[in-house]
């Protein structure tokens, strides 16, 4: 038996300016478990491959496609499983990730045979290797041409091995985050213990935080041959006992490495001594989602946080010296002044990396229950927080646009004036501007 696993890339306008570039680590879980099974597979990520899909499943003749994603690369996922039909009809094809646990009904297609929203490894092998259907945890399938919905069981997150990262390790240049290069991914929780009504992850593996032990932690980071890693955690943190103790742990082991991690603003405003610590361990980039400029709007999101309090975590981190990552959200309610405004709260507060994305209701929150009937776009490749799916409230679509990308444009200077974006020299965007020559050459 041979698998394909896929990672779609990302279809914006974005994907090909190549600074904030993942390990595919959801492909590099599947990896380990069909290696431990005895079952060989291939890795493609779209992310940094020249080749098509279409030629990886010719060359590669697999006997199973597994493909991954999110919201936006939905069409992609339904369209891979397809190709794989076409090439060869008694092809297994799998779909599962974050996107299919919350809205697996999108993927009830001819071409799909299974959906797996498990987050465990151990029930895809199980699926390979012939296990009775209906005591696969999760599993979405057919019988009688009716689906069939498995009860989601909680997965026990100690029970992920540590993955195999020989691919991560054949292609480190390729991942990075900002000027930081060579950047490795590990995962220590599932989910979020907060409940922000617009957010997504909260709702992932049953919506209960669950962290692993810090010895596996401990004992994974040792394996990365990376200086940089990027904890993607929906909150690292969260804990202030078990970030002490990953802080004695590092130092104890000796672990030279730089760290991206989430955080969530009002922990870092309370919590000084622990940011400093982490900090001083190698912890430079905490993304903190600010999202809102008012209490007003951050009392509509449930995010249980003040506007006082996002002022003071950025304060906080950089006397740590490190950065702040904000995420903002600019809202359909805003006009031109709003923008404006928008722009002076991260002038006076100084930031340097800030990133807006446009309110977007994503299917599966409460949020998009609420919003549901005003939604204008059914085109999921527009749910990448770059474009509008509702109608703004106070200016029309084309201002709302001009005003953001005037914003957004405002924010580039502002930091590319500090120095912060040195990285994007000649060279650089040479590099950039032939990566995305070669992936629309290379089509389908």
């Amino acid at each position: 038996m041979k698998v394909l696993l896929i990672r779609p890339q990302a279809p914006n306008k974005l994907s090909f300016i190549n600074i904030l570039d993942n390990e595919p680590l959801e492909l590099e879980y599947l990896y380990t478990e069909l290696k431990n099974r005895g079952i060989e597979s291939y890795i493609y990520d779209g992310l940094i491959e020249n080749v098509s899909v279409k030629d990886t499943i010719l060359r590669e003749k697999p006997d199973v496609v597994a493909v991954t994603g999110y919201i936006t690369q939905q069409n992609l996922m339904i369209d891979y499983c397809r190709l794989a039909k076409e090439f060869n009809s008694n092809i297994i094809t799998v779909v599962g990730g974050v996107h299919v646990q919350r809205n697996y009904e999108h993927f009830y297609h001819d071409s799909i045979d299974y959906l797996l929203r498990s987050e465990s490894v151990f029930d895809f092998g199980e699926l390979l290797l012939g296990a009775e259907l209906s005591k696969i945890n999760g599993l979405i399938y057919k019988k009688e041409g009716q689906y069939v919905e498995n009860e989601l069981l909680q997965v026990d997150i100690n029970s992920l091995p540590i993955p195999d990262r020989s691919f991560f390790n054949k292609n480190k240049s390729k991942y990075r985050y900002l000027h930081l290069q060579e950047v490795a991914t590990i995962k220590t929780a599932f989910s979020c213990p907060y409940n922000c009504n617009f957010c997504y992850c909260t709702l992932l593996a049953g919506g209960k935080y669950r962290a692993r032990d810090l010895e596996l932690v401990i004992e994974e980071l040792k394996t990365i041959e990376s200086e940089n890693v990027q904890i993607v955690d929906d909150d690292f943190l969260v804990d202030k006992s078990r970030l002490m103790e990953f802080v004695r742990l590092v130092r104890e082991n000796n672990i030279k490495k730089t760290y991206i991690c989430y955080a969530r603003a009002d922990f870092v405003a309370n919590n000084e001594d622990i940011v400093k610590e982490l900090s001083s361990i190698g912890f430079k980039y905490f993304l903190v989602g600010l999202e809102a400029i008012s209490n007003e709007e951050l009392i509509a999101m449930n995010k249980q946080v003040s506007l006082d309090e996002n002022r003071k975590c950025i304060e906080v981190i950089r006397n740590a010296n490190a950065h702040c990552i904000a995420l903002l959200i600019a809202p359909i309610s805003a006009d031109k002044e709003y923008f404006n405004k928008l722009y002076r709260f991260v002038v006076e507060t100084k930031l340097l990396y800030v990133t807006v994305s446009i309110f977007t209701p994503i299917p599966g929150t409460p949020l998009y229950e609420e919003y549901k009937d005003k939604i204008t776009s059914k085109d999921f490749e527009e749910y990448d927080f770059l474009h509008l799916v509702l109608e703004p409230e106070k200016l029309t679509k084309q201002q709302f646009y001009m005003e953001y990308n005037k914003l957004v444009l405002r924010l580039y200077k502002l930091a590319k004036n500090s120095g912060i974006y040195d990285f994007m020299d000649l060279k650089f965007y040479k590099n950039m501007l032939t990566s995305y020559l070669k992936r629309k050459m290379r089509g389908f």
